[in-house]
């Protein structure tokens, strides 16, 4: 993200999940980032999509901004979300490519999509 926005982590995610689905809360640098960020940091977030410490952050942060419909269950947004019983949440870092790739695809055509993520 732009200079005005500090570094975004996974770390930042929490996630609770309920009869309606996945849902995330922002913290840290994440939660400035939201309160900050706009339209033109997009691709400053599609790029941190690479980062296997901050693809999490970076999908929630589009997914928030960019106002697309998603599902909440069983994948939030895509994003497949494991979370433990003490509340911790685990994420395969592979899935980052996929999430990059839709992002990007979007990004090129937003009305074709019908303000859904492409599969």
């Amino acid at each position: 993200m732009n200079q005005e926005h500090p570094n975004i982590t996974n770390s930042d995610v929490q996630w609770t999940g309920d009869y309606v689905g996945l849902m995330p809360t922002l913290s840290g640098n994440s939660a400035n980032a939201m309160q900050h960020a706009s339209e033109s940091d997009m691709s400053d977030l599609i790029r941190a999509l690479e980062d296997p410490l901050r693809f999490v952050a970076a999908h929630v942060l589009l997914t928030k901004l960019s106002g697309v419909q998603y599902q909440t269950f069983p994948k939030w947004n895509g994003l497949t979300v494991e979370i433990d019983s003490d509340g911790q949440s685990h994420y395969d870092p592979q899935q980052r490519f996929d999430l990059a790739r839709r992002w990007l695809s979007w990004t090129v055509d937003r009305h074709q999509y019908n303000e859904h993520l492409p599969e």
